[in-house]
């Protein structure tokens, strides 16, 4: 023992002795060290059995042991050793040099673990501020956006006079491109923190394109231009993909192809691929006669906030995510996007997703007609929906009180306002009380005194079984699913979409539990 002290003298570390097994264990389990000395032969617990319920320990099960033995240097004795956990000999009597060459060698190996341990706690603590700061700023824009896309819509149903009509569109118009943007930054930050997930179930591929081409064809309508459809050979009804993201890469490439093209035709063509070996794609071939693109520009397409220069931006306005982001998407779907051009002669971008197996799938010849549609077909008729139901509406911000009380109450239902999330649990709990409930509170969860994810599991604790919406500026996926955790039903974001947010009340007020009974 003397003989090592003296010899790690010169090393630059704290050196801790043990005098028996046990001892050896009672430091390890309350501290962390950069390597262990371990005595082969000891009282008590020998060096095996030391090392063996050393490394059962959760902080040290990775830290290097070097047993110091006296004992003969023989393959079996070693072999012990290194199964219980040694990573090196040393042999006595001990040669100073060959100790202090070992010992900093592991030293060196401790401090660079941990100078990577911090690098990835900074990293992942910029990450989480990174997310925190999408999240606020995202709830930062959505609540006064709410209001202001609101009341711009009830106004739209209330004047006549063709420069408010105007004026108010336009105000539409810009505020849901502002959104897109919102919503544009928050999937790429998902995509590169990893955290996107995609479904793999049962969609259509026509059925999607149908959809996507149908409103395209209203842009397309606007700019004097031709939106053909076409495909080529027959096509799988059904495909294992997620249908919410393969829409979103034909709406940015239709839309984009439309966008820079400012005569002529759009054309998109859909295909079946197989290469031989039973992995089944399907392809979306997106042409245009706009203006094209040079190599240069090319070689910058596909990166954030890329576009093909500043001119275009200037021209055609856009932040560059949108190529981006679909192109990750692709490779997420198990397929690839890519694109060949001309200067002045138009591009053709070509996206192909994985099927899936496609074993027992009927294969369908599909035809597509956009010419008839005008983009109003899908939009649901607000008089058909009213509601005959008394509602709890919990919101602090004012604009936001009178807008959803305002379109709530227009639909049909008897609203009551509370404040905080204090003020509804107190409401809600009385109003059961009474046997009067409100049929649905929707809870907007950031608010003062008690936010919505506090109350609504007060409420659930205390034995609250109706329908509890949230509303929330918040459109991160997980925030969904905090939302859900805290023991709302359903999740709308902010702003409002006024159609869905109707319909997603009545269908929680016609699904009503048993009737509870609270003793007062």
């Amino acid at each position: 023992m003397l003989a090592m002290e003296e010899a790690l003298r010169s090393v630059d570390a704290d050196l801790i002795k043990a005098a028996s097994g046990a001892e050896a264990l009672s430091l390890i389990m309350s501290h962390e060290y950069a390597v262990v000395l371990m005595e082969v032969v000891m009282r008590g617990l020998d060096g095996f059995a030391t090392a063996i319920v050393m490394r059962s320990n959760q902080q040290m099960r990775h830290a290097p042991i070097i047993f110091v033995t006296e004992l003969s240097k023989d393959e079996t004795t070693e072999f012990k050793g290194y199964e219980a956990g040694a990573v090196d000999y040393v042999y006595k009597p001990v040669q100073s040099n060959i100790l202090q060459a070992k010992v900093r060698i592991f030293l060196e190996l401790y401090n660079q673990r941990k100078e990577l341990e911090a690098a990835k706690q900074l990293a992942q603590a910029a990450d989480r501020a990174k997310s925190e700061f999408l999240a606020n700023m995202s709830h930062e824009i959505r609540t006064p956006m709410t209001a202001i896309l609101g009341f711009s819509d009830v106004m739209l149903g209330i004047v006549e006079t063709p420069e408010i009509v105007d004026g108010l569109k336009t105000i539409q118009k810009n505020g849901e491109h502002l959104l897109g943007i919102i919503n544009d930054i928050l999937d790429l930050s998902k995509i590169e923190s990893g955290k996107m997930d995609v479904e793999c179930i049962n969609c259509s591929p026509s059925r999607i394109l149908s959809e996507v081409a149908s409103l395209m064809q209203v842009r397309a309508s606007a700019k004097g231009l031709s939106l053909e459809v076409r495909h080529d050979g027959p096509i799988p009804e059904a495909i294992q993909s997620d249908p919410t993201r393969l829409r979103q890469i034909l709406f940015n490439l239709i839309g984009n192809a439309i966008k820079f093209t400012e005569a002529g035709t759009v054309r998109v063509e859909i295909r079946l691929l197989d290469d031989g070996s039973n992995k089944h794609r399907i392809q979306f071939e997106i042409t245009d006669s706009g203006i094209g693109m040079t190599e240069e520009h090319l070689e910058v397409l596909f990166q954030p906030f890329g576009q093909a220069d500043t001119s275009t931006t200037r021209r055609f306005g856009g932040t560059g995510l949108g190529l981006a982001i679909s192109k990750r998407f692709t490779e997420m779907l198990g397929g690839g996007l890519s694109v060949l051009s001309t200067p002045g002669h138009g591009s053709t971008f070509t996206v192909d997703v994985s099927t899936g197996p496609l074993q027992g799938v009927k294969m369908i010849d599909c035809s597509f007609s956009t010419e008839a549609s005008d983009g109003t077909a899908a939009k649901p008729d607000m008089k058909d929906v009213r509601l005959d139901c008394r509602l709890l509406l919990a919101e602090d911000g004012l604009d936001n009180q009178r807008l959803i009380s305002h379109v709530l109450r227009k639909a049909g239902a008897d609203v009551t306002i509370a404040d905080n999330g204090q003020i509804a649990v107190e409401l809600a709990m009385a109003a059961l009380i009474e046997a009067a409930p409100f049929d649905v509170i929707l809870m907007d969860m950031q608010m003062p005194v008690m936010d919505g994810y506090t109350a609504t599991t007060r409420l659930r604790e205390s034995g609250y079984t109706r329908p509890i919406i949230a509303l929330t500026a918040h459109a991160m996926s997980h925030d969904k699913k905090r939302c859900l955790d805290a023991g709302c039903d359903d999740y709308a974001t902010k702003p409002i979409n006024r159609a869905a947010l109707i319909s997603m009340v009545a269908q929680c007020a016609s699904q009503q539990p048993s009737e509870q009974i609270i003793d007062a």
